[in-house]
Order: structure tokens, then sequence, then C-alpha cells
């Protein structure tokens, strides 16, 4: 095996560190995040029958009826502002000590970064791209997305929905037969992370087996036999919980109404549509040409989200191939820093989709237990006014997120990563904690 036997015991860290998004590593953030236990609440659960907060997009009307959750305010305004953001001397200073601060305390192999406003642009990128070789990271390389591909599973269901190919208020038992309340749970619950499924990623044999073989043979239906073994973590609508059978489940649904394969669907109708040259969902294992060595630390950082990665007293371990088909449509894009701003942009404004839907899929339930008003839409993350999604699979690490009004877009990659770490969200949360502090509340 691969990596420290301990690795594979992250049942709490893999699904708090990801639906917090990289919160962890922020000082004065992670003692108010509560835990998690193997599948239970978090300590800090909303009221039995809690009372959204308003939102400009809350007269869109949902599909589902069940009991309100606090919900994310957002924007879906565009145009920018009194007192829009300036990428300015004083504002590049400070993305670039940001920048630096979280990646000497990631220890992160290689980090880049990223920020789009207007016509401006901001870059930094420290690290290496092969720790062997010492060659210099490489902004413009190939990376594993891993979670943002869920944010191109879901506009491949609402495009189907918007088609009239499917309803959110659909169940689940419609299309994949079997699941534990599948009668009940919706396409808009797999959407929102709402469904109560049994996270796959957190049964323990299968972290074993896919810590000790990225590669390892596997499929769609594999997957279903892992949520069929465990009994739902709560009922349907009752939570917010970030889970990965959500959206292989929705990639079955995808392949069973149009008769192609899911990855097939989203190069086609979302890829090549936005011509995102270097972005796609692979056929196979590796990664495509050029990309930077992908590494997994060990030691404490193999278990701790808040750890350092210490890659000279703890070697880390070289993962470049994955199984797609491990992933599936929760996780198995690749992309790159440039393609992740065009696709922020996509995320945010909804170029693909009817406007009523954009809406829809804008309006976030707050995650249990987050000190922020950080929570879930239809496949993307929304804090406040920023929408995007983040990512962490085995050697990679991803993030971008945008915030419409401002014109604002941020995007960083590293190459470095656990499956549940996330070093360059932290970073960008980082950023939208000191340049727009309205916003972290």
């Amino acid at each position: 095996m691969p990596f420290d036997s301990d690795h594979r015991n992250a049942t709490f860290t893999r699904r708090r560190a990801l639906q917090l998004g990289g919160l962890l590593g922020l000082t004065g953030v992670a003692a108010a995040c509560g835990t998690d236990d193997a599948g239970g609440p978090a300590t800090s659960a909303p009221p039995t029958t809690p009372t959204p907060t308003s939102s400009s997009v809350a007269s869109v009307p949902s599909s589902s009826s069940e009991s309100a959750l606090p919900s994310v305010t957002t924007s879906s305004s565009t145009s920018a502002p009194a007192g829009a953001f300036v990428l300015d001397d004083a504002a590049m200073a400070d993305l670039d000590a940001i920048f630096t601060e979280q990646f000497t305390k990631s220890g992160i192999a290689g980090m880049a970064a990223k920020v789009w406003v207007g016509g401006k642009t901001w870059e930094k990128v420290s690290g290496v791209k092969d720790l062997e070789s010492g060659a210099a990271f490489v902004p413009t390389e190939t990376v594993r997305i891993a979670s943002i591909t869920k944010s191109f599973c879901a506009t491949a269901v609402l495009q189907l929905v918007d088609a009239g190919s499917v309803k959110l208020d659909d169940v689940l038992e419609t299309y994949v037969p079997g699941i534990a309340n599948g009668e009940e749970i919706t396409v808009e619950l797999l959407l929102g992370m709402r469904s109560g499924i049994f996270d796959f990623t957190s049964d323990d044999k299968f972290l074993a087996d896919f810590d000790a073989d990225p590669t390892m043979a596997w499929s769609n239906a594999d997957t279903v036999a892992v949520i069929k073994k465990h009994d739902p973590l709560f009922a349907p609508g009752e939570k917010v919980s970030y889970c990965d059978s959500n959206y292989v489940l929705l990639g079955m649904i995808v392949e069973k109404v149009t008769g192609r394969p899911a990855g097939e669907v989203i190069n086609e109708s979302l890829v090549a549509e936005l011509d995102l040259p270097k972005t796609v969902y692979p056929a196979d294992s590796s990664l495509p040409e050029p990309h930077p060595t992908g590494y997994v630390p060990t030691g404490p950082a193999a278990t701790d989200p808040q750890a350092t990665f210490d890659n000279k007293k703890y070697p880390p371990v070289v993962v470049n191939d994955v199984n797609p088909a491990v992933p599936a449509t929760a996780g198995a894009m690749v992309s790159t820093l440039d393609d992740l701003a065009v696709w922020g942009r996509e995320l945010a404004e909804g170029s693909l989709l009817k406007p009523e839907t954009q809406a829809l899929r804008l309006q976030g339930n707050r995650f249990d237990g987050v000190p922020i008003n950080l929570g879930y839409g239809l496949g993307c993350e929304v804090l406040n006014d920023f929408i995007g999604h983040n990512g962490a699979v085995l050697g990679f690490s991803s993030v971008v997120m945008r915030y419409p009004a401002m014109d604002f877009t941020v995007a960083a990659v590293g190459n470095e990563s656990t499956n549940f770490s996330t070093p360059t969200s932290t970073f960008v949360y980082a950023v939208i904690q000191k340049l727009f502090p309205d916003q972290w509340k």
C-alpha cells in the first residue's frame, strides 16, 4: 500500500474538509466549524425548522417541497456597483502577500493562482512541478480538478431540465432503482447535497482499495453497491451534507436519459460549447501532457487537513494516474488555470441555461455547522455573492470562485493533495476575507 495506513481513516476530514472548502486552514475558523462523526450531523446543527434568510433570487420557485433550510443570500446582478473592485498596485501587493503566506503555510509542492478583473490580471506561481528535478511549477499545465467536475455534471443535468427531459422533482427511483429513500429523493435534492445518501468515498474498504491503487477497476455499479451497504445519513431534505455519491448518481441519470456516456455529454455540450481547449472528461487514467507531478503527502498531513505538508521529513507519494470511473461525474475531469476562469464565469452567470434555471442554481442552502454564510446551490458553492467550486483528489487541489457584480474571478491550482485537503481553497478564502470583508460573514 503506497500510503500511511491511517490515511484511509479520514471519514470526518473527507466530508467536513470538502464541505468547508478550505476554511479549516484559516485562523480562527476551524474551532467554530465543529466536528462530524462517521456519517452523523455536525455538532452545530441547524434548528429542526429553520427560517431561510432573504435572497434576491428567492422568488424563483423550487420544485421540491421539503422543509426549508437556511439559505445563502446571493445577488443576481452582474453590473458593477458603486465602489467596484479595482485591481491596483495595493490590491496586487495584498494578493502577493496572501499567496506567499498560504503557499508557505501549506507546504504544497507547487501552486499557481490568478485573478481576473475586467481586462486586468494578477498571477503568481511558486514551488515546483516535480520535486525530483526541481523544475518550476508551470501554471498553464493540466491538473486534475476533482470535485469541480460536479459543477459540470450539474450543468448537464440542468440542461436536460431546460430541455424538458428531466424534472427537478423526478425521484431517484425512476432512474436508479433500489437506493434507500429513492422514492423520496429528487433530482433537486441530489444536486443540492440534500439527499441523505451515504457517501461512498467514506466507506473504509473503498478508501483502502483506492489508496492502494487509484487506477483500480471500478464502475458505477460498484458505487451503487457501496451505497446500498450503508444506511442513509439523514432523511431526504433534512440537511446539507457534501456527498460524492449524489453526483455519481446524477451522472447515471444523464446516461439513462441521453443514452450516452456522461463524459461524452459533458465534453460535447459544455466543454466544446465554451471552447475550453485544455479541459476534458478523460477516457482513461492518464493525465494529459504536459502536467506537473501529482503528490500525496504522508505523515500527519495524510489525515489532518490543517497539517503542513512536510515533504522533506515525510516524502510524498507520486500519484499521476487515476481511473476516471472511480470518481466519475463526482470528480473525474482535468483542466487548467485559464480554463477554470472561463468555467467560473459560466457557473456564476449561466449562458448555457435558461435564466430561471440559472437563478435556481444559485440558491444556496447553508452547510451545517459553518460559521459564515457558506452553502451549496445546484452544483455550486455559494459564499454570499461568490459562486464557484473547489476540488481535491489524490495529487491535486483546485478552486475557482467568481463575484459577478465585481467582475472578479480567482482560481488556483496545486500539485499536492490528499483526497480531502484543499490548500488552494484556503488561499482563495483568505483572498475573499482580506479583499472583500463584507463577503466574509
